[in-house]
Order: structure tokens, then C-alpha cells, then sequence
């Protein structure tokens, strides 16, 4: 064993030899007329059976359209029962997936799409506004489906599920290790998103350990919440565990203080996927004392660090048996990180998960460390991507010649393999769990005649982790107020990313020698309110 790299537990957990495809359509008609999907607002439900049935008859659609291996299919809709359908049979057709944020602006939208490049699309009714200007921008997409059975351009998704032939499909036949199941858009510091290519052995490798009750421990008695958004890789690959282990979802389409509550008392949540802005609400809110959320066995929280008086909070409050943190990116397929069931440490986030190994190294030589010392968390094994699509550079800073991912996350583990993050070494901001790029947002502002320079960093928020803030330069002469700044970059960019800790004008942004912004004195200039 090389000298301080560490490994996930001794026992190693067997990933089947099969496309994700397969091992999905396996794993749900076994679970037959059990109750798969609710949705929260309407009440309409969806058994196993009928993910199967309608999964199927989407892929023959599907195929008689042409629809082929290694074809990219993209998704972008909030959650709804509907979402996994094409999701499931993409794969079985050995096609490749590519979610993608339904708030994204046509920018943005345009942007993920020139990385994925999907021959069809399918949306949400909500999304249909944004297609024309889809459809103007790229030339690849060649069908447009759209959830629901309401009149419109494009093909009713109703009309493509109509019975199947049978309820046993073929699956195209795939290399688990090469060939994409996915391709994730996750932010970079140097702005847009690149695309986090995915194979399938990746993904069943986390389900077999979600499956792993040492550490995984999800199982089919649970009742799940489905809040987190399907087309971010924490929900999406949930999806995947759920749905392959017979778990019941509850899906709820956003965010309603009142309907995500009712939500968890009536349908008895167990097992709830969080981010630390929803913990707050449930540590803090009011409303949460009119409501039995007894049922609750477990939450795991993850996209961003979760303060230990938060966690003490809700576990006195709720009292809920288990609270678990995990820690990951895109890039690792969910998690690579988690706290044991039953154990843990103050501010740690968690042991290292099945099939991976670790290891921190110095930041200037990049020697590996030992125990207590701080340098970057890197990781290897079967979850890490195979690179990032079109960007081979990027993937060769990213994957050392050994197969690490560097994560650019600076932290250390203790002698009993507990790990600690500290710091990014990255710059991106952390915005209720989605990740906001600087680079992106400076690169807008400096599009503004009357902006001379700016920079963005991002200000600590005890609900949302992080708001971006900017710092601005204006013009010799330029009139400019902070709205119409905050205005400016709202209109060409996601919710997310948007100037939500404000705008302060200064007569100069701090730089190197190099002309590398240093954030660290916009961060020190607001702590001493100069």
C-alpha cells in the first residue's frame, strides 16, 4: 500500500458487469405494483409497474425516431413524476444524458447544450418559452417533446407512451467503463460550465453502495422526499438509488414552506435529501412546530458544509435518529464522502465511501501528507469521471497521471480516517448548493460601458452558505447605481447566480503582479468595513 493513501471500507462492494440501462430496467420490475413516485401537489401516483411499462414504450418511440447509442438526450424540466421516463429509456437505448437547469437564461442554455450537443430535447410546459430561442441558436436539436398532454408545436409526451409491445426490453449492449451514461454541467473557475462526462459503471457503483447498509443504508421500507432538483447531480443521481431500491418518493416540483411540511407528515417521510438552506429553515422557522415530522429516520445533508450548531439544532428539534453529512462534486458521481450511521465527528464530513481511495497532498510540492496535515483532497476509484467533455486540458488539470481527482477543496483526516474541509481552493461561490463561477459573473459586468473593472467573491450567509457580492469600478464620469448593476447581471443569468449580497463601488480592484484578482482583501475589507 502506497504511504498515506487511504481506502474506503475493507470490504469492497461488486458492481455488476452491465449498462446502467440493464441494471435499471433489472432492478425495477422486481418491485412490481409498489408505490414508486407521488407527486406532493397533484397526489397522482406511479407504481413500479408503470415506470416499467411507460419507460418502455418511450425507448421503442424513441428508437423509431432514430434514437441511437451514443445520441445525447436532453432534459430540462423542474421535478415531476415524468422526469425519470426519459431518463430510463435513454439509457436502455444506450443514448446519453444531459440534464439541464430549467432557469438557465438562452445564454446559458445555449452554452450547456454547445458542450452536450443533444439530438432531442424533453421539457416542461413551464419551459416551452424558452424553446424558439433554443431551436434559433443550435441546429442538432431535431425533436422536442414536452411533458403533459397540452396543445402546442412540439410532440406530446402523452403520444409517446402508449402500451408497449412488451414489458421486457433489449437493452443495447455498452462498455460500462467507457461508454457515457451522462454529461453533467458543474462550474469551473474559469467561468461557464464544463461538461462532467459520466460512464455507467460510475452509477451503479453508488447505488450498490446507497445499497450497502454499513454505509448506504437506504432500503425499501424508506419513504424519500424528492425536493432537490433532478437536473442537479445530487438529485439526479439520488434518482438513480431510489428507483433501483425500491424506495417511495415524494416529489415536490419547488420549494412551499407549507406543502414540503404537510409533505413529510402525510406521506411519513423517512429519509430526506437536504442542503444546509433547508436545515436552517427547519432548525429556525415557526411553522415546523404544527407539524409531525416523527417519521423522519434519517437526513443526509451535502452541496455544502453544514455548521455543527445547525445539525444540533435540528436533531434536538426534530430529534431525528441520524443526521449525516457527505461530501463530493459531479466529478465524483454524488459522494465520495460520508459520516457512518451510527458515528461521527464535530464538523467532519464523513469517512470515505466503498471502491475509493484518498489522499491530501502539499499544496506547493505536492507531496502526500500524513494524518493532521492540511493540503488538497484528492480522490481515485469507480465514481470519479472520465474527464470533461471537449476539454481535454481541463481534464488533465483536473485527473493527475495516477487517476486523482483533484478536488480543489483544501482539508486533512485524523487518525481514524475522519475528513475535515477547511477551504476551497477553488474559487466558486457556494449559493444554497449551487455553485456560482466569479470568472462568469465579471465577465458580464465588464460588458457594461459604464463598468471599468469588477469582481465578485462571496459573502457568508447563514441560510444560503454564500451570496455573491461585486465590487465595481465604474467609468471616469459613469453614473451607476447599485440596482441597475444587480439588474444587469439578473437578466443574463440563472436565479443562482445572481448578485444577491449586492454591490459596492470601490476606486480599485485589488490584484497581483500577475493581474489575479486577490479576494482574499475584498473578503478582509468587508470584515473591517473599510
Amino acid at each position: 500500500m502506497a504511504k498515506h493513501i487511504l481506502r474506503g471500507p475493507s470490504h469492497k462492494v461488486e458492481i455488476p458487469n452491465c449498462s446502467l440501462g440493464e441494471y435499471m430496467w433489472r432492478n425495477i420490475s422486481v418491485h412490481g405494483t409498489k408505490i414508486a413516485q407521488v407527486d406532493a401537489v397533484t397526489g397522482k401516483q406511479r407504481t413500479y409497474d408503470d415506470i416499467i411499462k411507460d419507460s418502455i414504450a418511450l425507448a421503442e418511440t424513441m428508437r423509431g425516431w432514430g434514437v441511437k447509442k451514443g445520441d445525447v438526450v436532453a432534459i430540462m424540466s423542474p421535478n415531476c413524476t415524468e422526469f425519470c421516463l426519459p431518463v430510463l429509456a435513454s439509457l436502455y437505448l444506450g443514448a446519453t444524458l444531459a440534464p439541464l437547469n430549467p432557469t438557465y437564461t438562452p445564454r446559458e442554455l445555449q452554452h450547456a447544450m454547445s458542450i452536450s450537443k443533444p439530438c432531442m430535447l424533453f421539457c416542461h410546459p413551464l419551459i416551452l418559452p424558452k424553446v424558439p430561442h433554443v431551436l434559433a441558436a443550435v441546429s442538432f436539436v431535431k425533436k422536442v417533446v414536452v411533458f403533459g398532454d397540452r396543445n402546442h408545436d412540439y410532440i406530446k409526451f402523452s403520444d409517446c407512451i402508449d402500451k408497449p409491445k412488451s414489458y421486457v426490453f433489449n437493452c443495447v449492449q455498452v462498455d460500462p467503463r467507457k461508454d457515457l451514461s451522462a454529461i453533467l454541467c458543474s462550474s469551473g473557475t474559469t467561468g461557464l460550465p464544463k461538461g462532467v462526462m459520466i460512464n455507467h459503471r460510475s452509477i451503479i457503483a453508488t447505488i450498490e453502495m446507497m445499497r450497502d447498509p454499513d454505509m448506504g443504508h437506504m432500503t425499501g421500507n424508506d419513504v424519500h422526499l424528492g425536493l432537490l432538483p433532478l437536473f442537479h447531480a445530487y438529485a439526479f443521481f439520488t434518482q438513480f438509488c431510489t428507483l433501483a431500491l425500491g424506495v417511495k418518493s415524494i416529489i415536490l416540483p419547488k420549494f412551499e414552506e407549507q406543502l414540503f411540511l404537510e409533505s413529510i407528515q402525510n406521506h411519513k417521510v423517512t429519509l430526506m435529501m437536504l442542503v444546509p438552506p433547508l436545515m436552517v429553515f427547519l432548525a429556525k422557522h415557526p411553522l415546523v412546530d404544527n407539524y409531525d415530522l416523527s417519521s423522519i429516520r434519517a437526513m443526509w445533508c451535502g452541496a455544502a458544509p453544514l455548521s455543527p450548531e445547525i445539525q444540533e439544532q435540528v436533531s434536538q428539534r426534530i430529534q431525528v435518529p441520524s443526521i449525516r453529512q457527505g461530501y463530493g462534486m459531479t466529478e465524483m458521481t454524488l459522494a465520495a464522502l460520508i459520516t457512518p450511521p451510527d458515528e461521527h465527528k464535530i464538523g467532519s464530513s464523513g469517512k470515505l465511501l466503498h471502491n475509493l481511495e484518498a489522499k491530501v497532498v502539499d499544496l506547493e510540492t505536492g507531496q502526500t501528507l500524513g494524518p493532521n496535515q492540511k493540503g488538497e483532497l484528492c480522490f481515485r476509484g469507480e465514481t470519479i469521471m472520465l474527464g470533461y467533455c471537449g476539454d481535454e486540458q481541463s481534464t488533465q488539470a483536473t485527473i493527475d497521471k495516477d487517476g486523482f481527482l483533484h478536488s480543489g477543496d483544501i482539508g486533512y483526516y485524523d487518525e481514524d480516517g475522519y475528513f475535515f474541509i477547511i477551504d476551497r481552493k477553488k474559487e466558486l461561490i457556494k449559493y444554497k448548493g449551487f455553485q456560482v463561477p466569479p470568472a462568469e459573473l465579471e465577465a458580464i459586468l465588464l460588458t457594461h460601458p459604464s463598468i471599468k473593472d469588477a469582481a465578485v467573491i462571496g459573502v457568508p450567509d447563514i441560510e444560503a452558505g454564500e451570496l455573491p457580492r461585486a465590487f465595481v469600478v465604474k467609468q471616469p464620469g459613469a453614473v451607476l447605481s447599485e440596482d441597475h448593476v444587480i439588474d444587469f447581471v439578473a437578466s443574463q443569468v440563472s436565479p443562482a447566480k445572481r448578485l444577491h449580497g449586492g454591490v459596492k463601488f470601490i476606486s480599485e480592484i485589488p490584484k497581483n503582479p500577475t493581474g489575479k484578482i486577490l479576494r482574499r482583501v475584498l473578503r478582509e475589507s468587508l470584515k473591517s468595513n473599510l
